[in-house]
C-alpha cells in the first residue's frame, strides 16, 4: 500500500472528473464517502468484509454506519452526504475505484484508526469547505502541544471524570481526536503509572469528555465517525456493537451565532481549544450580526478569528483554560487595536507562542498560540516563546521541522520545570 498521500492536484483533478457527471457537490461526496467506505472496511468496523467495488456497494456499507450508532444517521441524509441524489456513470466510477485503489489517503498507518487522513482528504476534497467554511486541519502534533497546555490542567484541576473540552471550530475533528486520546489515557502526571485502564469506562469518560461544533454538517458528520471508528477499534469491535447510550458530542452549528445549540451554552467547560478560521465575511449581512454579536472585538475590517476569541472565552467556566493556534494579524493591523488595548487585558494571559516561523501544512497565514485562563490577570508576567527565524526549507515531516521543535521543546521545559517547583512546594502530591 502506497503511505503518500495524493497531491493537491490529484484530489482536484478527482472532483473535477467526477463533477462533469455528478457535479462539484455530488463529486466530492462521492470521492470522500468511498473512501469512508474503504476505511471502515479495511479496519472491521462493519460486517461486510469486501472493499467497495461498486456504486451500490458504497451505499450499502453507509446504510449499515447510519444504523450502527444514532451519531451516524447522517449518512443516510441526502443533505450531507448528497451521493444518494445522483450515482456517477461506469467511467466516473471507474476513475474513483482507481484513485482509492492503493489506499494512499485513508490509512493513517497500520495500527490506527483514528482518520487523520480521512480528514485530510475532505479539505482536500471540497472547495467550497476550504473557501466558504474556512476549512483548516489542525496537525496533530500541534493540537497535542495545544492540549498539553490546557486540557492537562484543567483535568488536574477537576478530575477527569468531570472535566468538559469543547473546540467550536472542530472541522473534521483533528483536535478532538487529539483530545479523545488524551482524555482516555489521562494519568496525573507522576501518579498511578503501572495501574490498569479500563478500556470500556476510560471510552466513554473520553466521548463525555470531549464536545465539537461546526458549520459544515458533513465536517461533523466525519468528526463523529472517527470517534467512534477509533472506540470501536480500541474495543477490537464493530461500529454497531458500541452502545449507543455512549454519546459523540458534536454539533453542526454556526458557533458564532446560534444561541439555540445546548453544546454552546456559555460558562460549561473547563477547557476550550481551536484553530478559528481566520477569513473575514464577505456576506455583508452575516457581518453585520457577527459585528453586534461581538461589539467589543469586531471592529473595522475584522476576521473571524475575534469574535471566536470572545466566543472561546465565554464558553469557559470561571477560571477555564483556552488555548488558540489563530493569526497574529490583529497584532499588527488596525482592526486589532481595540482587541489588543481594551479587551485581552481583562483576562489571564498565560502564553504568547510564536508559530509564524513554523511549517504548518495548508497554513498560509502567520499564526500565533495564545494561552488564557479566564480570569482577572494574575501578576506581571506572560511566558512567551519568541521567533527568530523561520524554517530554512520545507521539512520532509513538519512535526519535525526545526522552528517547531524548537518551541516544542522550549514550552515543554518551561512546563517540567513549572511542575517540578508545584511538586517541590507540595511535596505531597508527589507519590
Amino acid at each position: 500500500m502506497n503511505s503518500t498521500p495524493p497531491s493537491a492536484r490529484a484530489y482536484e483533478r478527482l472532483v473535477q472528473r467526477l463533477a462533469d457527471d455528478v457535479g462539484t457537490a455530488t463529486a466530492v461526496s462521492w470521492a470522500h464517502a468511498t473512501a469512508v467506505a474503504h476505511h471502515c472496511v479495511r479496519h472491521g468496523l462493519v460486517s461486510t468484509t469486501e472493499p467497495p467495488t461498486s456504486p451500490d456497494a458504497v451505499r450499502r456499507i453507509l446504510d449499515e454506519l447510519a444504523g450502527a450508532h444514532p451519531g451516524l444517521a447522517g449518512f443516510l441524509d441526502p443533505q450531507v452526504v448528497p451521493l444518494w441524489t445522483s450515482p456517477p456513470n461506469t467511467a466516473s466510477w471507474t476513475a474513483l475505484a482507481e484513485f482509492w485503489e492503493a489506499g494512499a489517503a485513508i490509512d493513517d498507518g497500520p495500527h490506527r484508526v483514528d482518520g487523520y487522513r480521512l480528514g485530510d482528504a475532505y479539505q482536500a476534497l471540497s472547495h467550497d469547505a476550504r473557501r466558504s467554511r474556512a476549512l483548516c486541519q489542525t496537525p496533530p502534533w500541534i493540537a497535542e502541544l495545544l492540549l498539553e497546555l490546557s486540557l492537562e490542567p484543567a483535568t488536574d484541576e477537576v478530575g477527569p471524570q468531570n472535566v468538559r473540552m469543547i473546540d467550536p471550530a472542530c472541522g473534521t475533528g483533528h483536535i478532538l481526536l487529539s483530545a479523545f486520546h488524551a482524555a482516555r489515557v489521562y494519568r496525573r502526571r507522576g501518579r498511578g503509572h503501572g495501574v490498569p485502564i479500563d478500556a470500556r469506562a476510560s471510552i466513554e469518560r473520553a466521548l463525555r469528555t470531549v464536545h465539537g461544533v461546526d458549520l459544515d454538517p458533513y465536517a461533523v458528520l466525519l468528526a463523529r465517525y472517527r470517534l467512534l471508528a477509533t472506540s470501536a477499534s480500541i474495543l477490537r469491535g464493530r461500529l454497531d456493537q458500541l452502545p449507543h447510550s455512549w454519546p459523540v458530542q458534536v454539533a453542526c452549528a454556526n458557533s458564532l451565532l446560534d444561541r439555540g445549540e445546548p453544546l454552546l451554552e456559555r460558562g460549561q467547560y473547563h477547557c476550550v481549544v481551536g484553530n478559528p478560521p481566520y477569513i473575514t465575511v464577505a456576506d455583508a449581512q452575516q457581518r453585520d450580526l457577527i459585528r453586534k454579536a461581538y461589539p467589543r472585538v469586531a471592529a473595522g475590517k475584522f476576521p473571524l478569528a475575534l469574535p471566536f476569541c470572545e466566543l472561546m472565552f465565554s464558553l469557559a467556566v470561571p477560571g477555564g483554560h483556552v488555548a488558540q493556534l489563530t493569526s497574529n494579524a490583529f497584532m499588527k493591523r488596525e482592526f486589532g487595536r481595540k482587541f489588543v488595548t481594551e479587551y485581552l487585558p481583562q483576562f489571564d494571559m498565560r502564553w504568547v507562542i510564536d508559530t509564524s516561523g513554523a511549517y504548518i501544512p495548508g497554513h498560509g497565514t502567520p499564526t500565533v498560540i495564545l494561552c488564557h485562563r479566564v480570569r482577572p490577570p494574575q501578576g506581571d508576567t506572560v511566558i512567551t516563546v519568541r521567533g527568530v527565524q523561520g524554517e530554512p526549507a520545507i521539512p520532509a515531516d513538519p512535526a519535525r521541522g526545526k522552528v517547531w521543535s524548537a518551541i516544542a521543546e522550549a514550552v515543554r521545559r518551561r512546563l517540567a520545570e513549572d511542575r517540578l517547583k508545584e511538586a517541590l512546594t507540595h511535596p505531597h502530591w508527589i507519590a
